[in-house]
């Protein structure tokens, strides 16, 4: 098993800490009920929920090292690209802005604290409405910044 895909971590973060019925998992998550009732199915051979009196819970059990697996520096990797793509692929409903840009060392520095007042309003906006949107409604954010360069050498020698 390497990773969980971006459809079995949304099953699995609709269940949370508490227990859910089928019903209630494909409600949440909006993924259609077929292939909803399969990734459950897979995340159960992977031992990572459980079903008992009609009710899907993640494993309480679930070793250290599959944690780790699913987690991990690499899933996260991975889990990032598949949504990036997607996002990318999407022909309505989406905003998303990527562009090379001049930044002297004053405009790089009010970058940042931009970046980091946005990560706090997204924080706090999270707190306020986590409990009151389901999975479904949420909304997938992506920023931040890096040099050209080392861009460049990651897509050359992977660094």
């Amino acid at each position: 098993m390497k990773g969980l895909t971006s459809l079995e971590r949304v099953i699995v973060e609709s269940l949370g800490k508490q227990g859910l019925p089928f019903e209630k998992i494909q409600e949440q998550t909006g993924v259609q009920e077929n292939v909803c009732f399969n990734l459950i199915q897979a995340l159960i051979i992977k031992g990572i929920i459980s079903f008992d009196k009609n009710v899907y819970k993640i494993n309480p059990n679930i070793s250290p090292l599959i944690i780790e697996e699913i987690n991990g520096k690499d899933a996260k990797r991975e889990e990032s690209l598949e949504l990036i793509e997607a996002i990318i692929e999407m022909n309505s409903e989406r905003i998303y802005r990527l562009q090379k840009v001049a930044l002297d060392e004053k405009d790089e520095k009010i970058f940042k604290a931009m970046l980091y007042n946005l990560e706090s309003f997204l924080k706090e906006a999270n707190q306020k409405s986590q409990s009151t949107l389901t999975l479904k409604n949420k909304k997938i954010v992506f920023w931040g910044m890096s040099d050209v360069q080392k861009v460049i050498n990651q897509i050359v020698v992977g660094e």
